[in-house]
């Protein structure tokens, strides 16, 4: 049994397949009936750990910019601006495209 495990570990639907067990564990609700209340859940958790890695990932870009490769600085700073500034630039194209 374990040799066949081997063999299915590479193949790329596996990898896939644990990846969506990996997300439907990282879910903690029951169901996707509240599919708005859910995404704001998960938005907020994504939002919480990805707060304090933004900081220190500017601050040593910053620190790269001091030290002249200012290209790190740039991509650090349009990072940042679009994973905090994405619900806003969702609902503008949204409103854009006439969706709610």
């Amino acid at each position: 049994m374990f040799n066949k495990l081997k063999k299915i570990m590479p193949l790329f639907n596996f990898k896939g397949f644990l990846m969506a067990v990996f997300f439907l564990l990282l879910m903690n609700t029951s169901a996707f009936a509240d599919l708005t209340s859910s995404m704001e859940d998960l938005q907020s958790k994504i939002s919480a750990i990805c707060t304090p890695l933004a900081i220190i990932l500017l601050i040593i870009a910053g620190w790269q910019k001091a030290m002249g490769n200012s290209q790190l600085f740039v991509l650090a700073l349009v990072g940042t601006l679009i994973m905090f500034g994405a619900p806003q630039i969702v609902s503008f194209i949204s409103a854009s495209f006439g969706g709610g």
